[in-house]
């Protein structure tokens, strides 16, 4: 039956354009498999982009949170590999980009730290991982293993290939075993996690030596090659008198591999000048100078000589800082030029004052300039070299060359880690180690199996995250430290958070992995859910620019209602509170969690075609 209002109600509507609805990924649940996805995530969650391994940084915060120390473990074992060393030893890219480094003015969320809680408080000792795939009947051998090689093993072994690493110490773990002091990573850590990856059923086979000839050999044996031997040729100083074979000069990797062993002799009344200013540098002095000088005596000195300011070493602030306590001299911008020596012994380091250059150095910090007429002469019957390690080249094949990313010339031999692309840290260590496995996985089953993407679930909580705004003020309590009078050298220096100092760093994170967005569509521009945030998180845009994968890059605000396009919620600026999706009248707002999902390709694209959620 016809109404007869129809025809009425149909006039009065009025045909307008509506503004695009922006959605900050490729789909509302599911996987999300474009560039769009991956940009958001890496805008969103800048802890996680930042970190060499992609550590799912709030997922295993939040765990910690919710007092589930042995989940966070977990999540950290999955990502980074060595939770409990790392939570001790990383370089900490991650919190130079945290959030609170421009929200807050207590610094950034302690993540390192809170890596070490998860593996201290887990219940359980670190366990193989499962498997990804079924056993290949293929071969892998693993040349070195450091935190590269064992990783790399590990990850082959969830391929299903077999593994066997070649090391040529008799013991696993690399510059974790040698190169780092004890009372900065106890060694049981290390085995822990070391013994996790061996018990997946990897051989090794240990004090073997491979250079050029048994690398041929071990290449017609394998499917598959991956080297990962690091950067273990010191450099030397090219300084007249104080070359190696001068009595008195050591590298700093010979001195730090002996003190971790108990080889160090005492040093009683000598004087200690560690040349360098990176990581090897600073352990090598905090090993010469423990409390009361254990090594050097009452009378004896321990200092670095650094090139550059201590805004350019390697060291944290609060590492410094210990240094200072523990009666270590820095002394910066000067170079060493020359050497006396008596009876082929060192006695005295000259070394030259420096001034910094505008002009930046090929390595990005800024270069020096040598004042003439400016040399001195330390007193020195030690010198420990520490600028830095190079690669062994005798170790390929004759002819095998690096091409690009981890391949080489020869289809077979795939390179990881430190001797991939120069030395730097465990966390680099552990990603690339992760790339090479997948390389050679790849070439082995002439397929790519896993692929990242990015998980997306809608969370029906009322926008309840476990944040509130009072988190914001709590102020982070500091890494109870070893009394001065108590380093010997041996015990850890750092003792690590207790369940209470936890949970302050824990509950600051603003869980980024939370999303909060406006469906423009259903939004009425009450400018509620503004009014309501505790933070200017929620704005009036009149317009967003997107970049080229599609992500908002930047927007115009708008300065009055009439102007605006949108209200939109900056994910930079949002405590992940939730007030806004409970004030909203109209539903418009949502939570979704967003996290790196390892996805097995065959099932990927099972998925995309069943269900239109995964992805475009």
């Amino acid at each position: 039956m016809n109404n007869p209002f129809q025809k009425a109600i149909d006039s009065l509507k009025i045909e307008y354009d509506k503004a695009p609805n922006p959605q900050e990924h490729s789909t509302f649940t599911g996987l999300g498999t474009m560039e769009l996805d991956h940009s958001t995530i890496a805008k969103d969650i800048p802890c996680q982009s930042a970190c060499p391994a992609k550590t799912n940084v709030p997922a295993y915060i939040e765990a910690l949170a919710q007092g589930d120390p042995d989940k966070a473990y977990l999540i950290n074992q999955e990502d980074n590999v060595f939770s409990g060393v790392l939570g001790r030893i990383c370089s900490r890219p991650c919190q130079d980009a945290c959030r609170h480094q421009w929200t807050n003015t207590n610094g950034p969320v302690q993540i390192c730290h809170l890596k070490r809680s998860a593996s201290d408080y887990k219940t359980n000792p670190p366990k193989p991982l499962d498997a990804w795939f079924e056993t290949s009947g293929k071969s892998v051998a693993v040349i070195g293993g450091g935190p590269a090689g064992l990783t790399a093993a590990r990850e082959l072994v969830r391929y299903g290939h077999k593994v066997t690493i070649y090391e040529r110490e008799a013991y696993l773990g690399g510059m974790m075993m040698q190169g780092i002091p004890v009372f900065r990573l106890p060694r049981d850590v290390v085995e822990a996690e070391v013994k996790a990856i061996i018990d997946s059923g990897i051989d090794v086979e240990f004090n073997c030596a491979v250079d050029g000839a048994a690398m041929a050999e071990i290449t017609e044996k394998f499917d598959a090659v991956v080297v990962t031997v690091g950067h273990m040729k010191p450099y030397e100083l090219d300084v007249e008198g104080a070359d190696i074979n001068t009595e008195g000069v050591v590298s700093g990797l010979e001195f730090m591999k002996d003190y971790n062993f108990d080889q160090v002799e005492e040093m009683t009344g000598q004087d200690v000048i560690i040349i360098g200013g990176g990581f090897t540098a600073v352990d090598c002095a905090r090993s010469c100078a423990r409390a009361a000088k254990r090594m050097v005596g009452a009378d004896g000195t321990v200092a670095i000589v650094y090139r550059r300011t201590e805004g350019q070493m390697t060291g944290d602030h609060d590492e410094i800082q210990q240094m200072v306590r523990e009666g270590i001299e820095i002394d910066t911008l000067l170079s060493p030029v020359g050497a006396v020596t008596d009876n082929g012994k060192i006695t005295h380091l000259t070394v030259r004052r420096n001034i910094l250059d505008e002009e930046k150095s090929t390595t990005g910090k800024p270069a020096i300039k040598a004042i003439e007429g400016s040399d001195r002469d330390y007193p020195c019957n030690m010198l420990i070299v520490a600028i830095g390690q190079d690669k062994e080249d005798d170790i390929l094949p004759e002819g095998v060359k690096q091409t690009e990313n981890n391949w080489t010339s020869n289809e077979k031999i795939f390179l990881g880690g430190d001797y991939n692309y120069g030395s730097l840290d465990v966390i680099t260590a552990v990603n690339d180690g992760k790339n090479a496995a997948k390389a050679a996985d790849t070439f082995i089953m002439g397929e790519e199996r896993m692929q990242t993407h990015v998980g997306i679930t809608l969370i029906d909580s009322n926008g309840e995250t476990g944040r509130v705004r009072d988190h914001d003020n709590q102020l982070p309590v500091e890494m109870p430290k070893l009394p001065l009078s108590e380093r010997d050298g041996t015990n850890e220096v750092e003792l690590g958070h207790n369940a209470e100092g936890t949970q302050v760093h824990a509950t600051r994170c603003y869980f980024c992995h939370y999303k909060f967005e406006i469906d423009q569509d259903k939004c009425i521009h009450c400018d509620w859910c503004i009014q309501v945030s505790p933070r200017s998180c929620i704005h009036r845009i009149s317009r967003l620019f997107h970049d080229k994968d599609g992500a908002v890059k930047t927007e115009t605000s708008a300065n009055t209602a009439e102007d605006a396009t949108f209200i939109w919620i900056e994910s930079d600026e949002c405590i992940r509170c939730g007030k806004c999706l409970r004030i909203c009248p109209t539903g418009a707002i949502t939570m979704r969690k967003t996290e790196l999902t390892n996805c097995k390709v065959s099932e990927l694209k099972s998925k995309i075609a069943e269900n239109k959620d995964y992805g475009n």
